[in-house]
């Protein structure tokens, strides 16, 4: 992969314009997000009110509607860390659930044919962004932990219409790797 050039939270930035966000906004979300990854997430128990839920994890990335009532929020530790959560409240605000999502569970069963949009909305912003000359589109890196606590990233192709052409996985390289030299 060809990673592109520039500052770390710069991925974050264009991920977010590419999914229709203004650039102000893309800057606004995106240090919302670097914060996020510098912090650890002190997570509450299921039935918090949505105030010790904010104290205790900060500000969502991103807050949607639920189908069925409720809020879901999103916190993310990207780009540095390796977990995405989604805190969903019901209709009083009281917290019903957590989860993380940023695992080969939910990466692996990612619809084909997803939007940019729905990408963003699930897992956050990527890690990066690059492109592959194999591919005609975007690549948005995830970094996660697989089930046997090794580091993984996962590689969403986005084509050039915008949408989820396939998903794959390799392990993430580190200093101490061979294959690094």
């Amino acid at each position: 992969m060809i990673a592109k050039a520039g500052l770390w939270h710069r991925p974050a930035q264009v991920a977010l314009r590419a999914a229709g966000l203004t650039p102000a906004l893309a800057l606004a979300l995106s240090l919302v997000l670097a914060l996020a990854g510098c912090a650890g997430l002190t997570q509450p128990d299921p039935g918090a009110p949505a105030e010790e839920v904010r104290s205790r994890m900060g500000s969502p990335l991103s807050v949607k509607p639920l189908p069925e009532g409720g809020e879901r929020w999103l916190y993310s530790t990207l780009p540095m860390g390796r977990e995405v959560y989604h805190v969903d409240l019901d209709r009083q605000g009281t917290m019903r659930s957590i989860t993380q999502v940023l695992d080969f569970q939910h990466l692996s069963t990612t619809p084909l044919g997803w939007s940019r949009r729905q990408v963003l909305d699930f897992y956050g912003p990527p890690y990066e962004i690059t492109e592959v000359a194999s591919f005609q589109g975007k690549v948005w890196t995830y970094r996660f932990m697989d089930d046997m606590h090794l580091r993984r990233l996962a590689h969403i192709h986005i084509d050039q219409e915008g949408r989820v052409a396939k998903v794959m996985f390799t392990d993430e390289p580190t200093a101490e790797d061979n294959r690094m030299s």
